[in-house]
């Protein structure tokens, strides 16, 4: 028998309860705010992430030096006429002036690293900013492989 629970022989019969108070129904309320982190779950990648700031902030530091390398091997290319721009904001931007699409370029990059610092704390936010190093790694290998397999480095 559980010492918690009383037994059925022990109980006299009689209703001690009163009122409205025992046929009321609760409702309760839990306020999630996790972030899309589930405190039973190990997150080695992200959970470090969220952790230290540093990482967040280096990983913004790559994606900006990254940026700036896709920016400056686009302009080469460009140059060269060998390439045209991809994006079609920046591509408008450059018939203009090429400052203006260099504006667009930087521009977009500071609103992206703004975006990761301030949601630094929410899982999407962090696997999006390790995916945007691995598309913008993946743009700037095809950058250099185009211009060493055409003999311009």
């Amino acid at each position: 028998m559980n010492p918690g629970r009383r037994s059925p022989e022990l109980w006299d019969g009689v209703e001690r309860r009163s009122g409205t108070k025992r046929r009321r129904r609760r409702r309760y309320r839990f306020i999630d705010r996790r972030h899309g982190f589930d405190r039973r779950t190990r997150y080695p990648v992200l959970g470090t992430m969220r952790d230290h700031q540093w990482i967040v902030a280096l990983v913004i530091a790559v994606l900006c030096a990254l940026s700036a390398i896709d920016g400056l091997l686009t302009l080469g290319e460009i140059a060269l006429g060998i390439a045209s721009e991809g994006n079609p904001v920046l591509a408008a931007a450059g018939e203009r002036h090429v400052l203006l699409a260099v504006a667009a370029k930087v521009a977009g990059t500071l609103v992206a690293s703004a975006v990761i610092w301030h949601g630094r704390t929410r899982r999407s936010i962090l696997g999006l900013s390790l995916v945007a190093i691995g598309v913008f790694s993946a743009l700037v290998a095809y950058h250099l492989g185009s211009l060493v397999g055409l003999g311009w480095l």
